[in-house]
């Protein structure tokens, strides 16, 4: 697995196989936003 830079606000989510519109696919692994740290509407 490749190193990635750490982020102070981000969570690392690992690659994994989900179901979309009843197809499969491959999510590789990368970072997103801590959840709820986005509040879209307060």
């Amino acid at each position: 697995m490749p190193t990635f830079p750490q982020r102070h606000k981000g969570v690392h989510v690992r690659s994994y196989v989900r179901t979309r519109f009843g197809n499969l696919e491959n999510v590789c692994s990368h970072w997103r936003t801590h959840p709820g740290q986005m509040n879209l509407f307060d």
